[in-house]
């Protein structure tokens, strides 16, 4: 009798499965971060055969990435559900956007994510994500700059075309900023750049 892990039932629907094993790769990457994690290990976490992992990753890269993407997708639903909270002016929703970059990298596994996302070798992934990212955001951006606008914190300007220099701004952060002990005070300039260059002529208190 086989002393392996247990192995699922067949029945689960493909993309399913596959969340499934990026789900168990994650939870191997915050216990044990991404250069001590296997395969062995993640379809271990998983309960599913080796032959399995292999029905949607080609390799172990191929996971890594798709827990990058998954990553990067849950900072921009962060940021857009900050973007789109009442109550906050749109400085505060502005400000708000730095403070969920500057989360990033914080944990382990999520500092090697972001080395591994940033790889020449990785580089369309990381466009791919990155576009989605920018997509996702613009009208929220948008929305928040055309408040802004409103409210007479902002010059007239076109808000859209704003919103894609914000973002190209936050977006590279991680980019030139690799230490996470770093980020504060690289946020606090970049929030004093970006709201300087929307037209913002107040006092900023991040």
């Amino acid at each position: 009798m086989s002393s392996g892990p247990p192995v699922k039932a067949s029945r689960t629907p493909r993309h399913d499965r596959r969340q499934e094993l990026v789900d168990a790769a994650l939870a191997m990457f915050v216990a044990h971060g991404v250069a001590a994690t296997s395969v062995d290990g993640i379809v271990q976490a998983a309960g599913v055969a080796k032959g399995t992992f292999y029905l949607y990753f080609a390799t172990k890269d191929e996971v890594v990435s798709a827990v990058a993407e998954r990553m990067v997708t849950d900072v921009a639903d962060r940021i857009e559900a900050v973007a789109n909270t009442p109550g906050l002016s749109p400085l505060q929703r502005l400000l708000a956007f730095g403070q969920c970059m500057s989360e990033v990298g914080r944990e382990r596994h999520e500092r090697d994510l972001v080395e591994i996302f940033h790889r020449p070798e990785n580089r369309a992934v990381h466009d791919r994500i990155s576009e989605r990212m920018l997509v996702q955001l613009a009208p929220a951006v948008a929305t928040i700059i055309g408040d802004g606008i409103d409210a007479n914190l902002f010059p007239p300007q076109e808000a859209r075309l704003s919103a894609a220099f914000v973002l190209g701004a936050f977006t590279s952060l991680h980019q030139v900023v690799s230490n996470p002990d770093d980020l504060p005070t690289a946020v606090a300039q970049l929030d004093v750049f970006v709201l300087r260059g929307l037209g913002y002529a107040g006092e900023i208190n991040p």
